[in-house]
């Protein structure tokens, strides 16, 4: 009875098969399982063929799939499986058997028919090593479910040529995926005499046993004087096997003659010193994206490249592929790891996606190559605006020879949007030309000042003219700025702040729409009003046309520069009373305003300020200050130093103290007054020193 060996690999089960016939006639026979185990340990003749087959039979398992059966089959595919078998000793290799094609392929255990896995090379890819009589081939992307056959023919001695009665042949396969080795099962055929006394080769590990090493191979039976070849040695990845060693026999070139008596096989693994694979990534990194951990191999072992392919998105970002500068080769995501550490090196790049348009409808462009716009590319989130500049053209009726100029309708699309992780495909439509109606759209300050204050109210007028004879309907307007909000009025309808409908304008008429801005409190600001026309239809089949715009601005501006002025004397101490003129222009004609606080003070420009009061006891300033106020709202007055604080400057102005004595004719007398004052103290002083002297006490 044939004995399988199953063995769990990386999650999933690899199953080898290896299968022994005689003559041609068996091997037809082998069409049924049952019949090749009702042919092991079979009987064949000397200078016969003896083909026997390898079947590779994968079982793939894993957490999303089931594990394949003959009824149902897995979506899971093998890595490289090596496979190697050693030719029992005393018969000839001949030939591999493969298809007509020269290739071998897999087969579904179910039903026979064509599966995924193939030998790399196909028929090329099989080997014979005359020297250690030993098969080998490697299996790839072998599909669970399925089953890879290669058939070996050899041929059979004759006894006189080694002096035996009998000899037999024992075949045990190997396989190798990743790090995982396993035997396949074994077995046995023989020529000569049955009734012979045999006696038992065996195999066994010492020491410390890999838990990926394949079991030790089974017992095997030769009489007297046969032709033994010592089995293979196992292949545990990672691992230096010692080699077959016996006390029991000589062994030469791999082989030896059975004594009478049994012989043991011995063997143990060392474990080999291991390298780093590690990744490392160039350039940005997508958000999510964590690069594969370091890992450790043994020289010699397979390494399988991160499943990461070149090509892959991840969000918004396309894989460029893995590479190296290390000696391996990461081509076919498999390399043989070499006795050094390993850098493998991935990159991003972000992936841009198309936007393309398309013309549609029973009207379309003569030459549409002429006007279609130009495919754009756009990073996932990126704001794309939609190109609207499709010029007029002319353009044929669906169905018709008939040309008449035409203009563009529009996009069946938002103006601005989002570019998603996909192309977009946005479609247009064209419309002849006379049949479309153009609205006009005016737009203007009730007030026409070019500044204004915090608290204030801008009013907006906007007028909506129809030059056709026939009524336009559900006209709609939008304001694009925020902060201005459209009012309640005659004719119109106000759908919320942003969006006014305009039920009908008669034929040669308008309707005009209020809109309201409170401004604020920002130093300086220049604000933009603009209201667009977006939608209106008519009853007589006109539509509007799209290829124009429809809109209208208006400019304003927010000014809330001011200047304050602090009235001292010159010990720095406040005084009232006093009061200012601030004028536009030198000759002091346009007057802005009068006191020591002035707000409606504009940027860019210089005024004139004048002392109309000063403070009692004061002199009045006697000259005009020049006030120069920058583009930011800072104001400089020449000999004075300007404080500043968020649109409000402040100056201090000096009062001069009047006179307090009386006028003597001038500049010149003072003299005479000083040395009055000196005769008066002298005087006194003299008094003072006679009254001591008479003894008067003063």
């Amino acid at each position: 009875m044939i004995s399988f060996l199953k063995q769990k690999l990386n999650g999933r089960n690899l199953l080898f098969l290896l299968l022994f016939c005689g003559a041609l006639a068996i091997f037809i026979a082998r069409l049924t399982l049952s019949a090749v185990i009702e042919e092991n340990h079979v009987r064949v003749k000397e200078k016969s063929e003896l083909t026997y087959y390898l079947d590779v039979i994968y079982d793939g398992k894993d957490s999303e799939v089931v594990t394949s059966s003959d009824s149902a089959i897995a979506e899971v595919k093998s890595d490289n499986i090596y496979v190697e078998d050693k030719i029992p000793e005393g018969l000839t290799f001949k030939r591999f058997l493969t298809s007509e094609d020269g290739s071998i392929g897999a087969v579904k255990r179910s039903d026979g028919s064509s599966c995924s896995g193939y030998v790399v090379d196909d028929a090329a890819g099989l080997h014979y090593n005359a020297a250690t009589r030993t098969v080998s081939f490697t299996v790839k992307n072998l599909k669970a479910g399925c089953k890879l056959t290669v058939g070996i023919v050899t041929e059979t001695p004759l006894l006189s040529d080694y002096g035996v009665d009998r000899m037999d042949f024992y075949n045990t396969g190997h396989a190798r995926e990743n790090d995982k080795s396993l035997n396949s099962n074994t077995v046995h055929a023989y020529i000569g005499r049955e009734d012979m006394v045999d006696y038992v080769v065996s195999y066994k590990y010492t020491g410390d046993v890999p838990t990926n090493a394949p079991a030790a191979p089974g017992n095997t039976s030769y009489v007297k004087g046969s032709p033994v070849g010592v089995e293979a040695n196992p292949v545990a990845p990672g691992y230096t096997f010692s080699g077959w060693t016996t006390e029991d026999v000589t062994v030469t070139n791999g082989k030896f003659t059975m004594p009478e008596k049994n012989v043991v096989f011995v063997g143990h693994f060392t474990k080999n010193r291991t390298y780093h694979v590690t990744y490392t990534m160039n350039g940005d990194i997508p958000e999510g994206f964590k690069a594969p951990t370091t890992k450790e191999y043994a020289a010699g072992v397979d390494v399988k490249v991160d499943s990461l392919k070149k090509g892959d998105i991840f969000n918004g970002y396309r894989f460029l592929g893995w590479t190296t500068k290390d000696p391996v080769d990461l081509a076919r995501g498999i390399f043989v790891m070499p006795s050094q550490d390993v850098e493998i090196v991935g990159q991003f790049e972000k992936v841009k996606y198309k936007v393309e348009y398309e013309f549609q409808g029973a009207v379309t462009p003569v030459n549409p190559s002429t006007v279609l716009p130009a495919t754009e590319t756009h990073y996932p989130g990126d704001t794309v605006t939609i190109n609207n500049n499709v010029p007029s053209t002319t353009c044929r009726i669906s169905g018709s020879n008939e040309t008449k100029p035409c203009v563009f309708l529009g996009w069946y699309s938002k103006n601005t949007f989002k570019m998603p992780e996909k192309d977009v495909l946005i479609y247009g439509e064209w419309k002849i030309a006379d049949d479309l109606f153009s609205p006009i759209i005016t737009k203007n300050l009730k007030e026409n000042r070019k500044y204004y204050k915090n608290g204030e109210v801008i009013e907006f007028n906007i007028t909506v003219a129809n030059t056709e004879s026939y009524p336009i309907k559900d006209v709609l307007l939008t304001e694009q700025l925020d902060g201005v909000s459209f009012v309640t009025g005659d004719g119109y309808t106000v759908l919320n702040d942003k969006y006014v409908k305009i039920p009908i304008i008669q034929a040669n008429s308008n309707v005009v729409v209020k809109a309201k801005f409170n401004a604020g409190s920002e130093i300086i600001k220049a604000y933009t009003n603009r209201v667009e026309l977006i939608g209106a239809i008519a009853d007589n089949d006109k539509a509007l046309d799209t290829s124009k715009k429809y809109v209208a601005e208006e400019d304003f501006n927010v000014s809330n520069i001011s200047l304050n002025i602090d009235k001292i004397n010159n010990k720095k101490q406040k005084l009232n009373g006093a009061k200012f003129a601030l004028y536009k222009d030198e000759a002091l004609t346009d007057k802005v305003g009068e006191g020591l606080s002035f707000g409606a003070i504009e940027p860019n420009r210089t005024y004139y300020l004048r002392e109309t009061t000063a403070p009692n006891g004061y002199k009045l300033l006697n000259r005009t200050l020049k006030v120069v106020v920058d583009k930011t709202g800072k104001i400089t007055i020449d000999g004075y130093t300007i404080g500043y604080n968020n649109g409000i400057n402040t100056v201090s102005i000096v009062n001069e103290p009047i006179d307090i004595l009386p006028s003597t004719g001038g500049s010149g007398n003072i003299k005479y007054v000083v040395a009055g004052v000196i005769i008066i103290i002298l005087g006194c002083l003299s008094y003072i020193v006679y009254t001591r002297k008479k003894g008067y006490v003063c």
